[in-house]
């Protein structure tokens, strides 16, 4: 799998931040593992990561790509 970046990336409905500023890199063939109580935004930036939610600001590189 390729590098994934995300730089400053939040995710936000309305006031409700789910994801706010997070500055994530996860090299190539690396394993990683999210951890953190519930309600802090594992899911939502899985979901980004995934493209099944739409970033509302920041950046998101897969393998050296914008996305």
């Amino acid at each position: 799998m390729p590098e994934i970046r995300l730089e400053h990336v939040t995710k936000r409905w309305g006031k409700f931040y789910a994801v706010d500023d997070l500055d994530l890199v996860i090299q190539d063939n690396a394993f990683v593992t999210l951890l953190g109580p519930s309600g802090c935004g594992k899911t939502t930036t899985l979901r980004m990561i995934a493209g099944l939610e739409e970033i509302s600001k920041g950046e998101m590189y897969i393998g050296g790509r914008l996305i």
